[in-house]
């Protein structure tokens, strides 16, 4: 038996939370230095370079959250992405810490979605 199924739901939930903020802070790194990769690969259309590269990104990130994450992965991301995106530079930076609106929304709803259609394919791909 794993040390895992010892743990009662509301362990089990603080764990994943605990988590999902360390994962965030991470996610938000590698969101800020995506950008500024952007910002130095095309700066006349920064907006849609760094939606592209956030998305690529998002689905390896997707991976990884469905990988270590078997009980509520599409809930985890959803918890990375607001950790990430909108606490971590909001409580560093006020609100000029945050991403432009629409990069943030795209970068916000992509996450959760990448996250359940990467779940769908590893259980497809697990049936076969």
């Amino acid at each position: 038996m794993s040390k895992a199924s010892n743990l009662s739901k509301s362990q089990l939930l603080i764990k994943h939370i605990l988590l999902w903020t360390v994962f965030g802070y991470c996610y938000q790194s590698a969101i800020s230095l995506l950008i500024k990769m952007a910002t130095d690969v095309q700066p006349s259309n920064v907006l849609i370079t760094s939606l592209v590269y956030c998305l690529g990104f998002n689905v390896l990130a997707a991976h990884l959250i469905t990988k270590y994450d078997k009980h509520w992965p599409v809930i985890g991301s959803i918890f990375i992405g607001l950790v990430g995106l909108v606490a971590i530079p909001f409580l560093l930076f006020g609100r000029s810490g945050l991403l432009a609106y629409p990069l943030l929304a795209g970068i916000l709803f992509s996450l959760p979605l990448c996250s359940y259609v990467v779940g769908l394919i590893k259980i497809k791909l697990h049936k076969n």
